[in-house]
């Protein structure tokens, strides 16, 4: 029982750090952060719980104590699934990056400290004092392997397989059969009855508040019902029908959205606009497909759609959801990857993959463009989607990026439609902006794709969007070697939630 509860105990806490990249990503993203936040506050809990526990086992020494802070830490992990929505909300006031520590601190720490308590007292407990240096050395190695069968089991069932609240669950029941096998098994069969009961109760209480907690996804302080949601291993999709639109979110932050048959989010306008300067393109490549709705719209008007996108779940929402239409042929991989393998050349190439906030950063180096100008048709042109400003602390990411396609395609000129349809033309504002490589004619071909009515003064603005006061100077080059976007992100998270 203990080399098992050694094993559980080590995959608990792997499991509770990869499942909270999850539980902040709607109110934090998904960014650095967010990573450097749960790996500080998981090896701080562990520590103190080492230093603590150590304490505690010369003090309470035996199996008693050992299994009272085991099903502690699988209380404490049902708990903190309940207060989820309330400390993420209140850490959120505190900004992006305080708020990333408080929400992990609050959220992770009571469990992750249990759960370091273990290991001194399952040593004092269980250590041969012959042989006391190859006993710590195996139970801290069963520990290790248990972390090994937890993070396998995170990213390859929990997450792909299982909502949020029903993975907290399965690893808090997991962490409480230890203790429950310990009363069962010894001569307290009333105790062992209680802790069942107990147990049980406060998974159902868990459940059931989990369960009414996702009957809604919140965007910009709206609640938004949910249709369908769709567990993935590069993050939760959630497909929502509100006031006459249907949505997909991508951990908390809206993907695209559907209007009858055309798109209700104006950016796909946007991309729909500088695609077609020269008339509608024969041939396209799109990086990341989101709800589908561009690439879509692209392949009705006639083009030749490939999409290369990394999440087959995204495929299957965008077909089974947002009609996206057999003749789009999509690649499941990564966008470099796949790319490389590709033997076509294409007239636009549209960079528009996001992982929910933030492009993958290994998307928009040197290296990526590089990789991209072979499949670029003569005359054709690179058209990307990103979230910045101009000036400010959006302009870093904006202005990097731009660099970086100067040196490898030429001149890139800069759209900023939200800025230009704003109250105000100010050069921080953080929206949506087109990146654009090409020739742009001097009579650019009319826009022959279909939209709805109240789309056409964004359609209109979309040309005379260009800006000339972007701050270049800030930008620096980004190579596979240097390319630290998530870090100069937090307006663009912000913004976008």
């Amino acid at each position: 029982l203990l080399r098992l509860a050694v094993l559980v105990c080590g995959a608990s806490v792997m499991v509770v750090e990869i499942l909270g990249s999850r539980i902040l990503a709607p109110r934090f993203g998904t960014t650095l952060h967010v990573w450097s936040a749960l790996i500080t506050v998981t090896l701080a809990a562990l520590a103190i719980g080492y230093a603590f526990g150590g304490r505690v086992a010369d003090q309470y020494p035996g199996m008693p104590m050992l299994m009272t802070v085991i099903g502690a830490a699988a209380v404490a992990l049902l708990i903190s699934d309940l207060l989820t929505s309330g400390v993420l909300q209140l850490a959120a006031s505190a900004g992006m990056v305080s708020g990333t520590f408080l929400a992990a601190l609050l959220l992770f720490l009571p469990t992750l400290l249990l759960l370091g308590m273990v290991s001194p007292m399952v040593v004092r407990a269980a250590a041969d004092q012959t042989h006391l240096g190859q006993s710590v050395g195996n139970l801290y190695a069963l520990s290790t392997v248990g972390s090994v069968i937890g993070s396998l089991t995170v990213s390859l069932f929990l997450i792909p397989r299982l909502n949020i609240h029903t993975a907290i669950i399965v690893t808090a029941v997991a962490l409480g059969l230890i203790p429950l096998l310990y009363l069962a098994l010894g001569r307290n069969k009333v105790m062992a009855l209680l802790f069942f009961v107990g147990l049980s109760l406060a998974t159902i209480t868990t459940k059931v508040i989990g369960e009414d907690a996702d009957r809604v996804v919140f965007y910009k302080g709206e609640a938004y019902p949910v249709t369908v949601r769709e567990p993935s291993s590069y993050g939760e999709l959630v497909v929502s029908d509100h006031r006459g639109s249907r949505f997909l979110f991508l951990n908390g932050v809206q993907q695209g959205s559907l209007r009858g048959n055309t798109s209700g989010a104006r950016y796909a306008y946007g991309l729909e606009r500088l695609s077609t300067l020269k008339g509608v393109p024969k041939k396209m490549l799109i990086w990341g497909l989101g709800a589908g709705v561009f690439a879509r719209a692209m392949a009705e008007a006639g083009t030749e759609v490939t999409v290369i996108e990394i999440d087959p779940a995204s495929e299957k929402v965008a077909r089974a959801h947002f009609g996206l239409p057999p003749q789009v042929k999509v690649v499941i991989g990564d966008a470099r990857t796949e790319t490389l393998k590709l033997n076509e050349q294409y007239d636009v190439i549209v960079l528009d993959a996001f992982s929910g906030d933030s492009p993958p950063f290994h998307l928009l180096t040197k290296e990526a463009f590089e990789s991209l100008k072979p499949r670029l048709a003569p005359g054709g042109a690179i058209l990307a989607n990103i979230v910045g400003a101009a000036r400010g602390e959006g302009c870093k990411v904006v202005a990097s990026v731009v660099k970086t396609l100067d040196t490898v395609f030429g001149k890139t000129e800069v759209f900023a439609v939200n800025r230009k349809q704003a109250n105000t033309d100010s050069p921080t504002l953080v929206s949506t902006m087109f990146l654009f490589c090409g020739e742009i004619p001097a009579e650019p071909a009319p826009f022959t794709l279909p939209y709805p009515k109240d789309m056409q003064n964004y359609l209109d603005a979309v040309l005379s969007a260009r800006i000339n006061d972007l701050a270049r100077e800030e930008g620096v080059l980004l190579t596979d070697a240097y390319a630290p976007l998530e870090a100069w992100s937090d307006a663009a998270v912000q913004a976008m939630r």
